[in-house]
């Protein structure tokens, strides 16, 4: 059961009477916690409530210090501590942690209590998850195939983007996924607030990148042998074995070139965002492509913020296929994504005058000259004009009779890959794919400055956690930077006043 939820402001005047009191006492260490002091004084968690209540038994004991725990591993990961087992112990011991935190010293939840939360708020059974873990499996070796220089692992069936894309479409897609409370948790507590204070960008039509990072699970890619093959003499067999990680796959790093075993954790950022802000997470298979990925994100992110509108998509070569072209056409979105090296052109049906298209997509005439790009003409479409008839040029060919040139227009519905809303060589389009990486600088946050990986996770649940915690830190942080809040002020002002 849920009850007896303390608002934000209580827990506000409450720590500020508290800090007070510690200032006087060991004002060197509030001093020291002044940034994190100030992210847990702004994190508010009035909008949890309606999230995790449905979670929770109208009846049998109360549950206690929920929100505690929630700002007690926010703090944990911006106090760069990573082990859950041994921060509730820390805080536990500490007055001044147990404190800030809203906690009642003495009585602070113990471990146990952490992952409770934790297993409440994962849509998951965690039976099954044990079970997984004791029940030997087929051993898969460390792939030994290795791809090119900026290449991804390729679905595993073929189609299956068309197929997914075609489900969104007819709104038949699957939304069952573990973390979804997760999700929620951050959109209605952090993401909101962010979005209020202006800094995600023009709510009305937000830009948004998307892209997939690398994982890497805790555990041991080999497992634990079951089988009675060493008493034989055979040391390298294939045995069935049992996994501590039983949701970590073999996946490709395409950047550092080289297998990972562990996740995929799919990150939407707000683009436009001066602090490159995240605004949704997902975690899957390492196995999972990115474009596969998309599809799902896309159709989630729209649901989770029905009071933002999303015009600008920007994405690497992985999500450049015909299939999420339509989705975005029927999100009414505007597509920034590169042509994939390995890029198909259309070589039937062309348009009177064209002999094939250049590798930006730009018409060739049937002397192999490009034309000139005239920009877009409503409602024709992207008007490209002879080359020598547009400089004035005396043209060596008599390919029509007109003074003007050939002229031809082509619109965006014609090839929605090769001849997108905005012409790949245009510099509006060079612009804005320009801050597609702002995910890639937030990828770094989360998985480098606030080191995820060093908890040594060997579960999707509690690595998706850690990465949650790391995106609601970098929110705090953008909210301290955009609003120069120190609550070092608050305490010398209201000792001043009591003075």
């Amino acid at each position: 059961m849920l009850c007896n939820w303390e608002s934000h402001e209580c827990y506000q005047k409450k720590l500020l009477l508290n800090l007070i009191l510690f200032s006087q006492i060991e004002r060197s260490r509030v001093v020291s916690f002044d940034k994190s002091l100030s992210k847990l004084y702004l994190f508010d968690l009035d909008n949890l409530l309606p999230v995790i209540k449905p979670l929770y038994s109208d009846t049998g004991r109360p549950a206690e210090n929920q929100q505690g725990i929630f700002r007690s591993l926010v703090l944990m990961l911006d106090s760069n501590d990573h082990s859950i087992t041994k921060w509730a112990k820390k805080v536990a011991n500490d007055n001044f942690l147990c404190a800030i935190c809203g906690f009642e010293y003495g009585k602070a939840p113990s471990f146990s209590s952490y992952y409770d939360v934790i297993k409440r708020l994962w849509l998951a059974s965690h039976t099954k998850h044990v079970k997984c873990k004791l029940k030997p499996k087929s051993f898969y070796a460390k792939p030994r195939k290795k791809l090119k220089a900026g290449q991804k692992l390729p679905p595993k069936h073929s189609g299956v983007v068309k197929k997914l894309v075609s489900l969104t479409i007819r709104g038949k897609l699957r939304e069952e996924r573990p973390e979804i409370i997760f999700q929620q948790f951050l959109a209605r507590c952090i993401v909101d607030k962010s979005a209020k204070m202006g800094i995600l960008g023009n709510p009305d039509k937000l830009s948004i990148a998307m892209d997939g990072s690398c994982y890497n699970s805790g555990a041991s890619h080999y497992g634990v042998k079951v089988c009675d093959c060493r008493s034989k003499g055979i040391y390298n067999c294939k045995c069935p074995r049992r996994y501590s990680d039983p949701d970590a796959r073999w996946g490709w790093d395409s950047y550092h070139e080289e297998y990972f075993y562990g996740d995929t954790l799919f990150s939407t950022t707000a683009s436009d965002s001066p602090y490159d802000l995240p605004v949704y997470l997902r975690i899957a298979q390492a196995t999972r492509h990115d474009s596969i990925l998309t599809v799902f994100a896309l159709n989630e992110v729209r649901k989770m913020y029905p009071t933002l509108a999303f015009k600008n998509f920007l994405a690497d070569g992985a999500m450049d296929n015909y299939p999420t072209y339509k989705l975005l056409q029927h999100y009414s979105m505007i597509p920034y994504i590169p042509l994939d090296s390995n890029a198909k052109y259309p070589d039937v049906d062309l348009p009177k005058g064209v002999l094939c298209f250049d590798d930006k997509g730009a018409p060739i005439c049937m002397g192999g000259i490009p034309y000139k790009d005239c920009k877009y003409s409503y409602p024709k479409g992207i008007k490209y004009r002879c080359w020598f008839d547009y400089y004035g040029i005396d043209k060596p060919c008599s390919c029509t009779d007109s003074d003007y040139g050939r002229t031809i227009y082509i619109k965006p519905d014609y090839d929605p890959r090769l001849f997108p809303p905005i012409p790949r060589h245009s510099v509006a389009f060079k612009t804005m794919f320009k801050r597609r990486t702002s995910v890639e600088r937030s990828n770094k946050r989360i998985l480098v400055d606030y080191s995820i990986e060093a908890g040594r996770c060997r579960s999707s649940k509690q690595r998706f956690v850690r990465a949650t915690l790391a995106v609601i830190n970098i929110h705090l942080d953008a909210w301290l930077k955009h609003t120069a809040f120190s609550i070092m002020r608050l305490i010398d002002t209201a000792e001043v006043a009591v003075a």
